[in-house]
């Protein structure tokens, strides 16, 4: 089975290079999925490849759209879609307690009198064994673009561990292999350090709080480094299925290439379904 979906991905992305040049993106184009994106489709073969009895799967996708034309020539909309699986996970003979598979996609294009103001997206795998357990070893690997913040392509992949401090606080550490790529640049590769701390709460009302702050310095350069901050508040209503979400998120790049600033901000507001 995991060799028939490698195999099937592996068509899938060059069918993808072949076709992708058709499509406007804007300049500059985002990196091409296959190669880079070698890791998340084998990650994600050896999970949909290994489901057994104690588990099941929590999906969820949310989207936006609004057109104005006239006077001002605007358009805009986003998309994601979550697949998070929690339970005992059957790699062969091995047998892994507690697990949880993570598997998140996003994407978001504006213009603005047919100039390009936003596109970005990203695809990230986190595959968590232990979960909940005091401390618990994690894997992740993630891909992502903004070419208006000049970032054709950031691919990482690492391991960590992460500790429950109890409340709702929690703290993790990874080691991350980063492969970056911005505009006039080139490309280049870096070991990071990934430091987070975070905090989510559940309320009896069913409001959801979740705030995460990352801290990722280049490893022997301290100087330069990202820092990203996401909040989020999950509102729930009469209907089981669907909810109304509140998210902030933040990025700081301490040595942005030139023309491009350090600072990010971002602020959404909308539903998501849950299914």
């Amino acid at each position: 089975m995991v060799v028939s979906v490698w195999r099937i991905s592996w068509v899938a992305g060059k069918w993808w290079n072949r076709i992708q040049p058709n499509f406007s993106y804007g300049e500059p184009l985002p990196v091409h999925l296959s190669g880079r994106g070698f890791l998340l489709l084998l990650v994600v073969s050896l999970g949909f490849d290994s489901l057994c009895g104690t588990d099941f799967w929590k999906n969820s996708v949310a989207g936006s759209w609004s057109l104005i034309s006239g006077n001002t020539e605007q358009s805009e909309y986003s998309a994601s879609a979550a697949f998070e699986r929690e339970g005992d996970l059957q790699i062969g003979t091995v047998l892994l307690k507690d697990t949880e598979l993570r598997i998140s996609l996003s994407h978001a294009r504006g213009t603005l009198n047919d100039s390009l103001y936003q596109n970005e997206g990203e695809a990230s795998i986190l595959f968590d064994i232990m979960a909940h357990q005091k401390i618990s070893p994690f894997l992740l690997t993630s891909w992502e673009y903004d070419s208006t913040a000049g970032l054709e392509s950031r691919t990482e992949m690492g391991a960590g561990l992460k500790w429950a401090l109890g409340h709702g606080f929690s703290i993790s550490g990874a080691a991350i292999y980063e492969l970056e790529d911005y505009v006039n640049e080139g490309g280049t590769t870096h070991f990071r350090w990934s430091f987070r701390p975070k905090y989510k709460k559940t309320f009896s009302s069913g409001v959801t709080f979740n705030s995460m702050f990352f801290f990722k310095p280049i490893h022997g350069d301290l100087s330069s480094y990202l820092l990203e901050h996401n909040a989020a508040i999950t509102l729930p209503t009469t209907l089981k299925w669907l909810t109304i979400n509140l998210t902030v998120e933040d990025s700081y790049n301490s040595k942005p290439p030139g023309n491009v600033k350090k600072w990010d901000n971002e602020v959404n507001i909308g539903f998501k379904i849950i299914f």
